[in-house]
């Protein structure tokens, strides 16, 4: 009886954990979600160049919070060599051009066209991951990746709808966009080989100062401090929102992740551009067209297909 006691109060203690994993998990997809149409209110009165400062150096400092709180500051000493280079060179990619490429395609197209483009990083990390991780796709994989490349062409056709002809069509707002989807994708296959051996928050702290500190330089030397200093009260409050809220976003995806197979995980993965689109319905009043709902169905269909015909990775000796 006790034997079977203990097993039930295991089982229910298990339950309280993923449940409370779960939410974890669903609070950073939406808080990611959420800085679409965010950095869509916040780029009415300061660049791209600046908000994306702002959010890395911000970011940093909640990531260092975090382990701070969890005692795991300690970790940053082991990062050293091979995995320090490979740390600084994600943060470099997702910290540096990353949020650059994103918020200047908000600046053209509108943050749900966005979400759903930047989302296909997934599907840059399925085409390149056979020659950078040795991971396979089967022929299912190869059909989703078509499927998601012709909700590609569907979500760039929306953005140009209220114009009579092609002309109308913003190609270098979705242009950047997928250009900050393949650096997401870069950024996942170089942090992964990082956070195999490293703390992830550690990795993630490393990459964001790094990118604040870039960022910092090239603000400087281009259109300086003048509009940040100039903001209202409301873009200083969603910039210090984003600023925060997505670093600690962080802290708890990766928390989340140590505790929860990967392929349970991996199903929140089409949580964010789902919040994004609905948020950005929301608060910024973006109307839906079915031509941006079909091709939003498309991707992430085709992200859904990527994601169950993975292989496991391959030794690579």
């Amino acid at each position: 009886m006790q034997t079977a006691g203990h097993g039930a109060h295991a089982l229910a203690e298990r339950g309280r954990t993923m449940r409370r994993e779960y939410l974890m998990l669903i609070a950073a997809t939406f808080i990611w979600g959420s800085g679409h149409p965010i950095g869509k209110l916040i780029l009415a009165e300061i660049t791209p160049l600046q908000l994306s400062m702002l959010s890395s150096v911000l970011g940093a400092l909640a990531v260092a919070f975090g382990l701070v709180v969890k005692r795991r500051l300690s970790n940053l000493a082991q990062l050293r060599g091979r995995g320090l280079t490979l740390a600084l060179l994600s943060g470099a990619i997702m910290f540096f051009l990353y949020p650059n490429l994103s918020f200047s395609a908000l600046q053209q197209i509108p943050a749900s066209a966005n979400a759903i483009l930047v989302a296909t990083s997934t599907i840059f990390v399925a085409i390149l991951s056979p020659i950078v991780l040795k991971e396979k796709l089967d022929i299912r994989g190869y059909v989703a990746v078509v499927v998601s490349f012709m909700g590609v062409a569907f979500v760039v056709l929306s953005t140009g709808q209220r114009s009579a002809s092609l002309l109308g069509l913003n190609l270098l707002g979705c242009s950047l966009s997928l250009a900050g989807a393949l650096a997401a994708a870069s950024y996942t296959m170089i942090g992964r080989k990082a956070m195999a051996r490293h703390d992830a928050l550690s990795v993630t702290l490393v990459g964001s100062v790094l990118g604040g500190v870039l960022l910092a330089v090239v603000v400087q030397g281009t259109s300086g401090f003048v509009e940040i200093a100039h903001a209202s009260l409301r873009t200083d409050a969603l910039v210090a929102y984003w600023g925060i809220f997505s670093g600690l976003a962080y802290v708890m995806f990766y928390d989340s992740l140590k505790r929860l197979e990967a392929t349970k995980a991996s199903s929140f993965i089409y949580l964010s551009p789902l919040f994004a689109v609905v948020l950005s319905i929301a608060i910024l009043g973006e109307a839906m067209t079915l031509t941006f709902v079909g091709g939003m169905a498309l991707i992430l269909g085709g992200i859904w297909g990527t994601q169950r015909s993975r292989s496991a990775p391959q030794s690579t000796g």
